[in-house]
C-alpha cells in the first residue's frame, strides 16, 4: 500500500530533523560530514551508571568508528579480533595497555570485560593525541579531572 504523498512528505521532512546538519543535502556517493561540535552532543549524555557514551561515527565499509566520552574509569576490555586506536579530542585520561587479566568475563564471541589489569604500560592521552591499541591486549580507559572525548576507529586484525 502506498502512503498518501502527505505523509510521506511529513516522514522525510521527520528523518531531515535526525540526520547530522551536513549530512542531510548528501548523497550515498559522496563522503560524510559531522562537525566538531555535532559529535560534542552526540555524546553529551553519558549512561549515568558506567560514565560512558559511545554513538557510531560515519565510515566506510569494514571500518567502525565510535565518538566516545567517558567521566569516570572504564572496564577493562579485550578483543580478540579487533585494534583498537584512539584520536583525543578533549580532556585527559591514562590508558593502562597489556599486563594480565583476572577476573573479567566474555560479553560477546572475542569480546571481554571487566576484571582487574595487573602490569602493563600506562599512557597519559592529552588532546590531539593518538593511542593504537592491538588485538588481544588488554586496556582500561581512567580519565584525569573530568570529561574525557575521543574517536575510537576499529578495525578487524588480518588473519
Amino acid at each position: 500500500m502506498r502512503l498518501p504523498a502527505y505523509f510521506r512528505l511529513s516522514a522525510l521532512g521527520l528523518a531531515a530533523l535526525f540526520l547530522p546538519q551536513g549530512a542531510r543535502s548528501q548523497t550515498a556517493d559522496e563522503g560524510r560530514y559531522v562537525s566538531a561540535a555535532q559529535l560534542a552532543a552526540m555524546v553529551a549524555a553519558p549512561d549515568a551508571n558506567t560514565g560512558l557514551k559511545t554513538v557510531p561515527v560515519p565510515a566506510g565499509p569494514g571500518a567502525t568508528i565510535l565518538a566516545a566520552r567517558r567521566d569516570r574509569m572504564g572496564e577493562v576490555e579485550v578483543h580478540d579480533g579487533q585494534n583498537d586506536e584512539f584520536v583525543v579530542q578533549s580532556g585527559s585520561a591514562t590508558v593502562r595497555v597489556g599486563g594480565k587479566v583476572s577476573g573479567n568475563h566474555q560479553t560477546a564471541p572475542g569480546e571481554w570485560r571487566g576484571g582487574t589489569i595487573t602490569g602493563g604500560k600506562d599512557y597519559h592521552l592529552a588532546p590531539g593525541d593518538v593511542l593504537w591499541i592491538p588485538a588481544g591486549a588488554p586496556h582500561q580507559t581512567t580519565p584525569q579531572g573530568g570529561v574525557f572525548r575521543y574517536l575510537a576507529f576499529k578495525f578487524p586484525t588480518k588473519p
